[in-house]
């Protein structure tokens, strides 16, 4: 909470979820040196939160929710993983698990896709029960339907 600058503890609503989301977004970059510096890289919940809030390190998707997801589970909001699968040139759906994501479910509002592990992407969580445009600082997104197979989200600042 010290590295997002949130002083207070906080009761699991959406108003809150979406003051930390963006937090997390300004406060924490996206970044993958660990590859490219050989790093070990463990998806365990206790070292994710260690590289993320100890070392002031960001990461990637997996790095970034799973911190992002143990942060709001430890504030009393239901968290669950979500696999995803990116969209990549023409449009193509990407491979399976080669994203992280979290449903999260507030005391008020129901639930929201929370997503600070993209780079590019939504500044606020969207509504994941929506399946209109939802606008955004980031652009205007849709969370779509993508098959039996697959979910996704659509969208960003020109791609509606």
């Amino acid at each position: 909470m010290r590295r997002l600058g949130v002083e207070y503890s906080a009761w699991p609503t959406a108003n809150v979820l979406r003051e930390l989301h963006l937090r997390h977004l300004r406060a924490v970059p996206f970044e993958n040196l660990s590859v490219h510096l050989g790093e070990e890289i463990v998806l365990e919940e206790r070292r994710l939160v260690e590289k993320v809030a100890m070392t002031g390190r960001g990461g990637f998707c997996y790095e970034l929710n799973g911190a992002f997801g143990a942060l709001l589970r430890a504030l009393g909001f239901d968290v669950t993983l979500l696999a995803g699968r990116v969209y990549g040139d023409e449009g193509r759906l990407g491979i399976p698990y080669d994203h992280l994501a979290l449903l999260v479910r507030t005391v008020d509002a129901g639930e929201w896709l929370a997503d600070v592990g993209f780079g590019a992407h939504s500044h606020y969580p969207l509504r994941f029960e929506h399946r209109g445009k939802q606008e955004d600082p980031g652009g205007v997104f849709r969370i779509v339907e993508a098959g039996a197979d697959a979910a996704g989200v659509k969208g960003g600042a020109g791609r509606p």
